[in-house]
């Protein structure tokens, strides 16, 4: 009976409790997606045939960049299920977004990576690249990335060893 007790108290069970729940409204998509089309006619305003091939190839190009990114940025992680990040269109998490439930310091510490590193990345490109592709890399970089640092932002207050869980129209918060 003892041993029966002492192995009912090693056991672990996860319970985890959802703390917050950000519904993201498909008004905020619907602008979200309506920005992309807007610097696509800037482009194409502006720069004519070569503003629409550089707005596509910009889009291409941020993702390279990211991929780089995220592979970096994992270097250092132990668990292998924080580091299977998915591609994806789905709106509002275009580009590549966690497979799976993550812990909200992680997620937070990858996109500081991801806006800090990006943006010195794109610097670096200014000198030799054309300026329309330029501003299409510079945009498409913050277009993915500012939904997601709104979301950081948002769950600010939150301890950092809870859990986010990201689906199509919301985002929860979860901890033990």
């Amino acid at each position: 009976m003892r041993q029966t007790l002492l192995e009912q108290q090693a056991a672990t069970i996860y319970q985890y409790k959802l703390i917050r729940r950000k519904v993201i409204r498909p008004e905020l998509v619907y602008s979200h997606i309506l920005i992309a089309a807007i610097l696509l006619a800037f482009q194409l305003l502006m720069f004519g045939m070569n503003g629409l091939f550089s707005w596509l190839f910009g889009f291409a190009i941020i993702q390279v960049i990211h991929l780089i990114i995220l592979l970096l940025a994992f270097i250092r992680v132990e668990d292998a299920v924080d580091r299977r990040w998915i591609w994806g269109i789905t709106p509002p998490w275009f580009g590549f977004k966690p497979a799976n439930d993550i812990r909200l310091g992680l997620y937070r510490r990858v996109h500081r990576h991801l806006f800090w590193i990006g943006l010195c990345a794109i610097s670096i490109l200014y000198p030799w690249i054309d300026p329309s592709l330029f501003i299409s890399i510079l945009c498409w970089h913050l277009w993915l990335i500012i939904p997601r640092m709104l979301l950081s932002l948002a769950f600010r207050k939150q301890r950092i060893d809870g859990i986010l869980r990201l689906q199509i129209n919301e985002a929860s918060y979860y901890h033990q």
